[in-house]
């Protein structure tokens, strides 16, 4: 039976418990998606989600057998509402059915909350190369892309020198327009058509967090820049600083006609996060960014794992005769995936 669980994230209780046990020579579950320490950004309680409601929900089922847990999916919505991203997907160890028999229950389940709730898109990312992409396939998740991690070792790594920005200027809500212009430069156009993330003020509110006034009191630590270089932004970078057992966390993009720009603004982030607090620093990019990976090879930071970018597209139902008229009683429409087998749909009136 698969049931929702409601204001607690079981799923991440049991990623931090697994992952002491594998320190231990143990396994716990099965992990196909999570969290990285750079993504576990928590919403807060249900009250102050209430109060100000620029959060992301979070939807958590559980796939259980007789009260014993067999596995969990856990979403996250984005910010336009109408897209979910998978937050975490695993089977438990020590149970009686298989994990491919858990996963794929599970991944259908959220398949099908995410119709009935009109989300048009779900996104997942699983490391590249394991057994389980074959089920994400089998349930029309398409790959788009692939994000690397890499990683900065101030304890073994020497702090580089710090470089002149001249046009380096602090975010403000009037750059919205000009940030998603130079994602659109920076993107390639399958990936485009795989987010579909055409409206720049959503856009910055997946990235930056939302422009309300009271939304900065939340985001204590997160810092954002860009380099305004006259007709565009030449670049973007956020530092988000660690708390606790976190890491630092750090972004950058940077325009494919300024690439001078990736090292000297690289090299502002990490001056900028280890003048109070030295610790780890974490970085994602995609494989498309090659600027910035060289940045990031050249300033000390290592590669320590590659995961693959899943997209997918849901249909709506049409329930009523007029929201879909045809000219004709049959009509068939021929549907392309992003570079996968082509499918064909027939609609009979």
């Amino acid at each position: 039976m698969i049931r929702p669980v409601l204001y607690v994230d079981l799923p991440g209780i049991i990623y931090t418990i697994d992952r002491r046990a594998r320190s231990k020579q143990h396994t716990f579950a099965n992990f196909v998606c999570w969290l990285e320490p750079v993504e576990n950004d928590l919403p807060p309680s249900p009250i102050l989600r209430h109060i100000f409601p620029f959060y992301p929900a979070t939807r958590t089922w559980i796939c259980e057998d007789h009260w014993r847990i067999l596995g969990f999916a856990q979403v996250r919505e984005r910010p336009s509402h109408t897209a979910w991203d998978m937050s975490y997907l695993a089977s438990m160890a020590q149970r009686n059915a298989s994990d491919e028999e858990v996963l794929t229950a599970l991944l259908e389940y959220t398949l099908e909350m995410a119709a009935s709730h009109g989300i048009l898109r779900i996104f997942a990312k699983v490391e590249d190369e394991i057994p389980e992409l074959d089920m994400f396939q089998r349930t029309g998740f398409q790959r788009y892309a692939r994000e690397l991690t890499y990683v900065y070792e101030p304890e073994s790594t020497p702090l580089p020198a710090a470089a002149e920005l001249p046009s380096l200027r602090r975010w403000h809500r009037h750059y919205v327009w000009g940030l998603h212009q130079l994602y659109r430069a920076v993107t390639p156009q399958r990936v485009q058509m795989a987010e579909l993330l055409d409206n720049s003020e959503e856009y910055a509110r997946l990235h930056i967090g939302s422009q309300h006034p009271l939304s900065s009191f939340f985001s204590r630590g997160n810092e954002n820049y860009i380099c305004d270089v006259g007709v565009r932004l030449g670049a973007w970078l956020r530092i988000s600083r660690g708390k606790g057992s976190e890491p630092h966390r750090i972004f950058l993009s940077v325009h494919p006609e300024h690439a001078d720009l990736a090292e000297p603004l690289l090299r502002f982030g990490i001056n900028k996060l280890l003048e109070t607090d030295v610790r780890r620093i974490y970085c994602l990019v995609r494989e498309y960014d090659s600027f910035v990976i060289t940045a990031l090879r050249n300033s000390g930071f290592e590669q320590t794992s590659t995961r693959v970018l899943l997209v997918r597209h849901m249909a709506l139902l049409a329930m009523r005769q007029s929201t879909v008229p045809l000219l004709e009683q049959r009509a068939v429409y021929g549907l392309k995936g992003l570079g996968t087998v082509n499918s064909r749909q027939k609609i009979t009136r």
